[in-house]
């Protein structure tokens, strides 16, 4: 089960994503990784990358679906809910992601992308700034470290 605290983190951050840059610079190794660890606990939750997801007739690769479970569990917990239940479809949400349709429950607002750490730039998503801030704080790959442990 995804920690109610992981929610919260997003929600008290967002739309700023250097408020979530500036939360995660200030909390401890082991946070970086359990805030990580849920991220793809609730990504996975949304469906097995392997599988990927059809959208309008075409196939998506592992690492497409990965990356839009990842974008969906961003917008927080209220639309990731609506995926998980099955009340929106991942390929609906997939639509969402491509901009197709209007990508967030009413009231929401996107992350701005912007971060204050210029090393940071290229981790400009609430889904890979954690990876930025664990490499330029730890000086090690957030990914490599969760698979060694």
């Amino acid at each position: 089960m995804v920690p109610e605290w992981f929610w919260d983190v997003l929600e008290a951050t967002r739309p700023r994503l250097s408020a979530l840059e500036a939360w995660l610079g200030s909390q401890p190794r082991e946070v970086l990784e359990e805030f990580a660890l849920a991220q793809l606990e609730a990504a996975e939750a949304l469906a097995d990358f392997a599988e990927g997801v059809i959208v309008d007739g075409d196939g998506w690769s592992e690492d497409s679906t990965e990356d839009l479970c990842l974008w969906v569990v961003g917008q927080g917990r209220a639309f990731w809910q609506r995926v998980v239940t099955g009340e929106l479809g991942l390929d609906e949400a997939a639509r969402a992601y491509l901009g197709r349709t209007p990508p967030l429950p009413e009231g929401t607002v996107a992350w701005d992308g912007v971060v204050a750490d210029p090393e940071h730039r290229g981790y400009q998503s609430s889904a890979a700034i954690v990876h930025g801030v664990y490499r330029t704080r730890f000086g090690e790959d957030l990914a490599e470290r969760l698979l060694d442990a």
